[in-house]
């Protein structure tokens, strides 16, 4: 029997049927497989100080595709295939840990700060690097660590952090307290500046010194020949400023504030009264016809009755002491300060402390899309002067924005906004600390009433002048920066980017002089001895009566327009390549303007408009300067094993004639990660680097005659003017002999490192050699051109100097103590630089020993200081012909050697010495602790090799030091090492070419306790109730402490009189909210 089947309907029967059984099937399988997913979260902090750390990396070990960021907080969430795996957490400047998960959900890890750190980034020209892969000699110091300086110049918070690099405070003036800083120490005989880097914008205008130190991401500093990519500037090496960016994450806002007091760290001690006038008196018989065998006897006399008769002299012949005993006696016990005052000018116009503060909100965060940070700062920073006319203020505001458009577009602007304003004395530190040295004790500087009392010279009376009863010298400046880059991928060449970057610098200085007439008070002596009433009478003592106004106006415009072309490309993991090329165009324009009037009817009325006619001026100049570069970078390395850098820079300069205006500078880079190889098997060393270098870079500062000389290669002139036939004529000089045909200066850097760590991570070093040999320097070969031909100082510049550099450099760091209670690390540094003159034109038979070349660069050309004639026994004894120096020796006189040995003491006797002005090794020791929510960090900075002369204006023009009272030569106390001391260098070792001698000459070998900070760091805990993230307290000081060879004055002066503002010790206390 045929049976009928109904296909359709039966196939929809199977069909169904199948479905049901691969989705139950299937739901099976998806049950089991999301039975086995596991859901991770947890939160990150640093072990060092509990705090979250935002962007940490969270991957799944066994499924790297599964990975998250932690946010703000330090918090995540990841999703894993099981929980049998391990989560492996990763930082930059944390050591990665991997942590097994083991069906946790649960998991909180602590990071530990890894001191190796070898994926960490370093800035280095036009990019960044690996450590691990970095060749150069590069070393940096992070923004952190400078916020824990209380200095307001950033550049007086680099001092012995950073191994080679010299940083030299001069002053400590409010304003013009920044260091002046030099990499390897001296390279070359005009200008030793290195280049300033700031967000990849070179030469940004106002330099280092005033950025805000809480904007500072980090600073590096290139000594070699990685600086070549820099090519004309960078002869004398690179730092490198970074300025902070935005993080992922919520938003975060801190606000920073300290309170700070100054006082300088050594002022002079001066001679008091007594001891001026007992100088003073000796002195007098000194100079005087006594005859030398009587000068005891004559001392006794001025001491007992202020007189002494020549015995002998026909007709009689009386000497008079310059103070009588009883004058000197009523000083000594200040019977009347109205008459016999013991004033010191350092007390009477010093205050006790001067006050400073810092003030810093910035706010941050971002996505990954936008990240930003914006920052608003204030500084105030007052002068050790009472009353005083000088202050500086600082107010800058920064924003910095990066912005991700697409997958091949991104952006980067930033500005920032910063406005200096100084308030001076009119007159100057130096001219103010000229009248503080030679102020004479026993005249008043106040008089009791507070009056102040008569001037020094001409009108000088430093307690009237360092505040504004003078008037004022306002000097605001402003300055306002825009940088903006764009980073275009290629979206069909993996790796290929091109970057499009402009920078803009416009600022604007301001002068405005305002001088009015002052009055100082005198007392009539006559009446008051008489009547006992004293009477003071007013004058106008400056040595102008009329007010009087100078306006100037300073306008710069400068432009940096930079194509960058980057390629990078990773073959088969074993082979990275990165080659870079850019060009740059840079324009530097600006423009002066000033005017003078003076014979303003009012001291009210400080406007140009309305002063005098009589006397006016008005000046003005313009300029316009350019420079083009092309440079390129080629980077390779196998396995992070061997590493292999070509750096290459093609620049021209405005200051070279047409046809040599270009130069080519090339530099080659390797390294050798000895540790990657298979048969390096040393436990106790975990890395090991081997790094070398050679370059070549440029420099077009031709720097002589107290400037730089631009266009020397056109026959330029000045106006001038001249009287011709009784009428005053203007006239045109040439001021600079014309050169044609010169060039680059060029400098030739080898440098050999070696980098490692070992002990298990706890123990880091970097030593490095350099050698670098400066030629075609720049010069004018003034030696061989004889005086008589009238244009010696018209010369034009030539390549000629030649110069050779040589040291090495070292850093060891520390590491100790356990994350989770006290942890502490300890570093030293330093760095040893001896440069030696090869060629410098000299005078044609100068002897060897004189000469210039084969010693350092502004070494001391002296003589050798040998004892003193103690007595005429002494000077009878005397082999050596003095007659060149003086025709009859006294005791007290100073003896020198005879160097050459022909038996008379002459211009031939003087030797050069290997010492000159500026440190040849430079030093620091840190020492960083934390326990618990305590941190302290100290740094200890020095410097030895240098020396300073000491020499100031003494005698009847002014007082003495009072280590020139205890160390001399006198009739009560003979000596054979100490001098008779002069008056006005009127003795030939004092003063005059003989006055250069060594024992003059004092060591500027110092060691001070540089920056010390303590901080307490409230817990989580405590301040989450008050919507705050971390709150910190702090008391930090700078220069407190410092131990010299010589206590005169300041160790870093370069003054040799003192009349300089002295550097300042800082004691601080602050805090810091972050929301």
């Amino acid at each position: 029997m045929n049976q009928l089947i109904n296909f359709p309907k039966f196939f929809m029967i199977r069909s169904h049927a199948f479905l049901t059984m691969v989705f139950f099937f299937g739901g099976l399988l998806l049950t089991s497989i999301h039975a086995q997913e596991v859901q991770v979260s947890g939160t990150v902090t640093s072990a060092a100080d509990n705090m979250p750390l935002p962007g940490v990396s969270v991957i799944d070990a066994n499924n790297p595709t599964r990975g998250v960021q932690a946010d703000f907080d330090g918090n995540f969430t990841i999703t894993l295939d099981n929980g049998n795996t391990s989560l492996r957490f990763s930082y930059i400047g944390f050591k990665s840990a991997v942590i097994p998960v083991n069906n946790q959900s649960t998991i909180n890890v602590s990071l530990e700060e890894d001191v190796a750190n070898l994926e960490e980034v370093v800035v280095v020209g036009y990019g960044t690097q690996k450590k691990a892969t970095v060749t150069g000699a590069v070393t940096a110091v992070q923004g952190p660590v400078l916020e824990s300086s209380p200095a307001i110049s950033v550049s007086n918070s680099l001092a012995g952090r950073l191994p080679g690099v010299v940083i030299i405070q001069t002053s400590g003036e409010p304003g013009n307290d920044q260091s002046t800083i030099s990499i390897r120490g001296t390279n070359t005989l005009g200008n030793n500046q290195p280049l300033i880097v700031i967000d990849g914008i070179p030469d940004r205008d106002g330099g280092i010194g005033r950025i805000n130190s809480n904007d500072i991401a980090n600073i590096s500093v290139l000594k070699d020949a990685s600086a070549a990519i820099y090519g004309a500037r960078a002869a004398n090496g690179a730092i490198i400023v970074t300025t902070k960016s935005g993080n992922v994450g919520k938003m975060e806002v801190k606000y920073n504030a300290d309170f700070g007091l100054t006082r300088p760290t050594r002022v002079p001690e001066m001679a008091s009264a007594v001891e001026y006038q007992t100088i003073m008196n000796e002195l007098a018989i000194y100079n005087s016809n006594i005859p030398a065998g009587q000068w005891s006897a004559a001392n006794s006399a001025f001491q007992n009755t202020g007189s002494y008769t020549i015995p002998g002299s026909n007709p009689a012949e009386t000497v008079n002491a310059a103070f009588s005993p009883e004058t000197v006696n009523n000083h000594r016990t200040n019977a009347d300060p109205w008459l016999y005052p013991d004033t010191d000018w350092f007390g009477a116009t010093f205050k006790d402390w001067a006050e400073q503060q810092r003030h810093n909100l910035s706010v941050s965060g971002g996505s990954e899309d936008l990240k930003y940070y914006a920052s608003l700062g204030y500084s105030d920073q007052g002068a050790i002067y009472k009353n005083s006319a000088n202050r500086y203020q600082q107010y800058n505001f920064r924003i910095n924005t990066d912005a991700k458009i697409n997958e091949y577009l991104s952006t980067k602007l930033s500005m920032g906004y910063r406005k200096e304003y100084r308030t001076f004395p009119t007159e100057g530190a130096g001219a103010i600390f000229r009248m503080l040295m030679r102020g004479r004790p026993n005249e008043p500087a106040v008089w009791p009433n507070g009056l102040p009392g008569p001037d020094i010279e001409n009108g000088q009376q430093p307690v009237v002048v360092t505040t504004n009863q003078t008037g004022y010298d306002k000097q605001p400046t402003d300055f306002l920066q825009f940088t903006g880059s764009v980073d275009i991928k290629n979206p069909w060449i993996e790796g290929l980017t091109l970057t499009l970057m402009a920078g803009i610098d416009q600022s604007q200085q301001r002068r405005k002089l305002w001088q009015t007439p002052w009055t100082l008070y005198s007392l009539d002596r006559a009446n008051y001895i008489a009547t006992g009433d004293p009477v003071l009478t007013g004058a106008i003592r400056s040595n102008f009566t009329d007010p009087r106004l100078s306006q100037s106006s300073s306008n710069i415009l400068n432009t940096n327009l930079t194509g960058l072309l980057n390629y990078d490309k990773t073959i088969d993991d074993d082979h990275t390549i990165n080659i870079l090329a850019g060009v740059t165009r840079e324009n530097f324009q600006g423009e002066f303007i000033s005017a003078f009037r003076r014979n303003f009817l009012s001291t009210a009325v400080d406007q140009l408009g309305v002063g005098g006619e009589d006397g006016q001026s008005t000046n003005g100049f313009a300029y316009n300067r350019t420079r083009l570069g092309y440079y390129g970078r080629a980077q390779y390395n196998f396995k992070e094993k061997y590493l292999a850098e070509f750096i290459w820079r093609y620049d021209g300069s405005y200051i070279f004639p047409g046809d040599d205006r270009f130069g080519f500078f090339p530099g080659v880079l390797v390294g050798w990660n000895i540790n990657k190889e298979d048969w390096f098997n040393v436990e106790s060393i975990d890395y090991l680097k081997l790094r070398a270098s050679y370059g070549q870079m440029g420099n077009d500062q031709v720097f002589f005659n107290g400037g730089l000389q631009e266009y020397a290669y056109l026959s330029i002139y000045d106006f001038g003017s001249y009287p011709i036939d009784g009428n005053v004529q203007t006239t045109l000089t040439e001021p600079l002999l014309a050169n044609p045909s010169f060039t680059w200066e060029r400098a030739n850097n080898f440098n050999l490192g070696l980098d490692g760590i070992t002990l298990d991570g706890k123990l880091s070093f970097t030593l490095e050699y350099f050698k670098n040999k400066r030629d075609q320097i720049l010069i004018q070969k003034t030696g061989s051109t004889p005086g008589s031909s009238g244009i010696s100082n018209l010369l034009p510049p030539v390549n000629a100097g030649k110069v050779d550099n040589e040291g090495f450099e070292f850093a060891l760091n520390y590491y100790g103590g356990d994350a989770d209670s006290f942890k502490w690390d300890v570093g030293v540094n330093g760095g040893y630089a001896k440069n030696s003159v090869v060629f410098l034109d000299e005078i044609p038979g100068a002897p060897e020993y004189q000469l210039q070349e084969g010693k350092p660069i502004g070494s001391y050309l002296v003589y050798e200081y040998d004892g003193v004639f103690i007595d005429e026994a002494a000077i009878a004894g005397n082999t050596l012909d003095y007659s060149a120096v003086k025709p009859q020796l006294e005791p007290g006189d100073m003896k020198f050697k005879d160097v050459n040995g022909d038996g008379a003491i002459n211009d031939l006797d003087q030797v050069r010495l290997n010492n000159s002005l500026v440190p040849n090794f430079n030093f620091g020791l840190t020492f960083n602790a934390s326990y618990k929510n305590f941190d302290l960090s100290v740094l200890l900075q020095g410097a030895t090799g240098a020396k300073l002369f000491i020499q100031t204006e003494s005698g009847d023009i002014g007082n003495y030091l009072k280590y020139s009272f205890d160390n001399r030569w006198s009739p009560d106390n003979p000596s054979s090492t100490n001098p008779r001391l002069a008056s006005r260098g009127d003795t030939y070792y004092s003063g005059g070419s003989y006055g250069n001698n060594t024992y003059n000459l004092f060591s500027k070998d110092y060691i001070r306790l540089k920056n010390v900070q303590i901080a307490y760091n409230f817990p989580k805990g405590l301040i989450d109730q008050f919507g705050l993230s971390a709150f910190r307290i702090y008391m930090s000081g700078l220069n407190l402490a410092t131990w010299a060879a010589q206590d005169i004055y300041d160790p870093e002066s370069t003054s040799n009189s003192g009349q300089f503002y002295p550097q300042q010790t800082i004691i601080n206390t602050g805090f810091s909210l972050t929301f």
